[in-house]
């Protein structure tokens, strides 16, 4: 089966993102009714946003957030579009709609259906911290100043370690070294885990450095695509590390007991 073949969805599975939702909404037993004001036409959408936000919330069910993905993802595109508008900073809008889009996913206890634009507030203020994160990486870099070898060569080092310290420093890097690999190998074993499509979008994401853009065009397929299979990918690889490492964390507070 080619890459393309694999991210390719039937279209009952993309088309009517709202209907999506409301069927979804009224299998578990959710109505509009639910949230204050929803009766006004003008924010049917916006209530249908903050409902199934509300059911993630209660239910953490994958099902209602990528329903919830689909119905908002291009009003949160849209959003950090023109935001970045406004900085001409040259970030990257799918990198923040994505990093938006995990936070929204980790940080559900946080939200509150308390009226029908609930979510598109909340969800503008995560695309604000998601843009002033990137902001604040750019700005935290320290400029390096170089001095001439010569005048380097008239300073002796007052900052020189004795050989003890050295030791230790050594010895602490070879530690870190060695967890490091751990890590690395335990990433492996739960990227290997990951379904073949998974694995091929990801290679080119984060190995290759394609943007999400890049990798939609090769494959024929919608950048929407692409982006919720990176998504999904790297969520499987963190849940599944951390279950590793908990496990191990388990079995060595056992053992010491």
């Amino acid at each position: 089966m080619t890459p393309a073949a694999m991210l390719r969805v039937p279209e009952s599975a993309v088309a009517g993102p709202v209907s999506r939702a409301e069927t979804l909404l009224v299998v578990r037993g959710r109505t509009m009714a639910e949230i204050p004001g929803s009766a006004a036409p003008l924010c049917r959408e916006s209530a249908l946003a903050t409902l199934l936000m509300d059911e993630f919330r209660c239910t953490r069910d994958r099902d209602v957030f990528e329903a919830l993905v689909a119905l908002v993802a291009p009003q949160l595109f849209a959003r950090v579009r023109r935001k970045l508008r406004t900085l001409d900073a040259g970030f990257d809008p799918h990198e923040l709609l994505q990093d938006a889009i995990i936070n929204i996913y980790r940080y559900p206890d946080r939200f509150e259906a308390s009226r029908p634009g609930a979510f598109a507030a909340w969800s503008t203020t995560i695309v604000d911290n998601a843009i002033r994160r990137q902001l604040r990486q750019r700005r935290s870099g320290v400029p390096l100043c170089l001095s001439p070898t010569e005048v380097l060569t008239q300073h002796a080092c007052d900052g020189s370690l004795a050989p003890d310290q050295q030791a230790q420093d050594h010895e602490e890097c070879q530690q870190t070294g060695a967890a490091f690999g751990l890590l690395l190998q335990i990433y492996l074993q739960a990227f290997a885990h990951l379904s073949d499509r998974e694995r091929y979008v990801l290679e080119q994401v984060e190995v290759h450095q394609l943007r999400y853009a890049e990798v939609a065009a090769q494959l024929g397929v919608r950048h929407e695509a692409v982006k919720m299979v990176v998504f999904r990918a790297r969520k499987r690889v963190h849940d599944r590390i951390g279950a590793w490492l908990g496990a191990a964390l388990g079995h060595a507070v056992e053992a010491a007991a």
